[in-house]
């Protein structure tokens, strides 16, 4: 553990600010969750993904999608690849392209074949759906394919996310 040399009071509501700075650099962004953890020693601050709950889950289905459908599908949170049927995405930032998404609460379909992240060959059209959960976006189903999409590609996304979303939104 790294000592940042910064004390905060806690105020008559049991609350401290953490610094920008620290927000800033651990990649904390306004309304996002922390989990909580306590030892003898400490509390301790973590970012929290829900979809992590479900990490067998989205991988299993991942994996299901690309052998019986060969379909190519990556799961993500607000900021990495979760999981995928491609090893090679997994914990791969999310696109800068998504970020842009979250907020809009959109989905994006590439019409030509685009390169997805940069530094690893991942050209394909790609088709990005945000899941919602209580109207926030907790990640993103990504399809990739090396033609473009048919009806029963983005059927199959959609379906997808409504068993992640439904299984998340009962917590």
């Amino acid at each position: 553990m790294k000592e940042t040399g910064i004390i905060r009071k806690i105020d008559e509501l049991g609350r401290i600010v953490l610094p920008k700075e620290i927000r800033r650099s651990l990649g904390i962004k306004d309304g996002e969750d922390l989990e909580i953890f306590v030892d003898n020693q400490g509390i301790y601050l973590q970012k929290h993904s829900r979809l992590l709950l479900y990490h067998d889950l989205v991988t299993k289905l991942c994996e299901l999608a690309h052998e019986e459908m060969n379909l190519n599908l990556f799961v993500t949170d607000r900021e990495k690849v979760l999981a995928s049927s491609e090893e090679r995405f997994i914990g791969k930032e999310i696109p800068q392209k998504f970020l842009s998404l979250i907020d809009e609460r959109n989905s994006y379909e590439s019409s030509v074949s685009e390169q997805i992240f940069d530094d690893i060959d991942s050209n394909g059209y790609f088709l990005a759906v945000p899941i919602l959960v209580s109207s926030d976006v907790i990640g993103f189903v990504v399809l990739v394919s090396q033609q473009p999409f048919l009806s029963y590609m983005r059927d199959f996304v959609n379906f997808f996310i409504k068993i992640i979303g439904n299984k998340i939104d009962i917590l």
